[in-house]
């Protein structure tokens, strides 16, 4: 009879597995040492730090306390330059917008009692601003141009200007407070 020879156990990958759970524990001890290590050495170069700065100052300095209110001032610059991008932005795309319409010269006179006049007809601000301005801002920017007798108090007229211009911030505008000459104002022309 042939006897088997008796089965030799492998202990080959046990041995590998301990190796690599050996590696895996070292490597994370190295790790929390030179955090440790790292941690204090800069705790060392702050406390140099506060020691020159007293030293200099005179007086004793929270360098971390000093630090976060350098922070909050770089904060708000940031913040600041961030809203001066956006009014720039903002103002860029108005001006492409306005480069692509035609303008146009809306001229009226102010009347007694805040009545506005325009072409002829005579109306109140809510009614111009609703049939002449309203179609007008359509297709076109529109510049005002409002003329007022000298006796016309300049609070209404500026009260009007601001109706007019409520939330458009598109279109040029600009007004006098003088009695016009001439004839009563002209239908809205394109302008030069």
């Amino acid at each position: 009879m042939i006897i088997a020879p008796e089965e030799k156990s492998s202990r080959g990958p046990l041995i590998a597995f301990i190796d690599l759970l050996f590696l895996v524990v070292a490597f994370f001890t190295l790790v929390i040492f030179f955090l440790q290590h790292h941690q204090t050495l800069s705790q060392q170069q702050l406390k140099i730090v506060q020691e020159k700065l007293a030293a200099v100052t005179g007086e004793q300095v929270d360098v971390p306390q000093a630090l976060e209110t350098l922070q909050k001032v770089v904060d708000k610059y940031v913040a600041t330059r961030e809203a001066k991008r956006e009014q720039e932005k903002a103002a860029a795309a108005r001006r492409e917008r306005k480069a692509q319409r035609e303008t146009v010269r809306l001229e009226y006179t102010i009347g007694a009692g805040g009545r506005i006049h325009h072409e002829g007809k005579t109306y109140t601000l809510g009614t111009f601003l609703a049939q002449v301005v309203a179609p007008l801002r359509k297709d076109h920017w529109v510049a005002f141009r409002a003329y007022a007798a000298p006796q016309t108090p300049f609070g209404s007229v500026i009260e009007q200007r601001q109706v007019l211009l409520k939330d458009s911030n598109e279109f040029d505008t600009y007004w006098d407070n003088v009695t016009r000459e001439e004839q009563p104002p002209a239908a809205a022309q394109p302008a030069k």
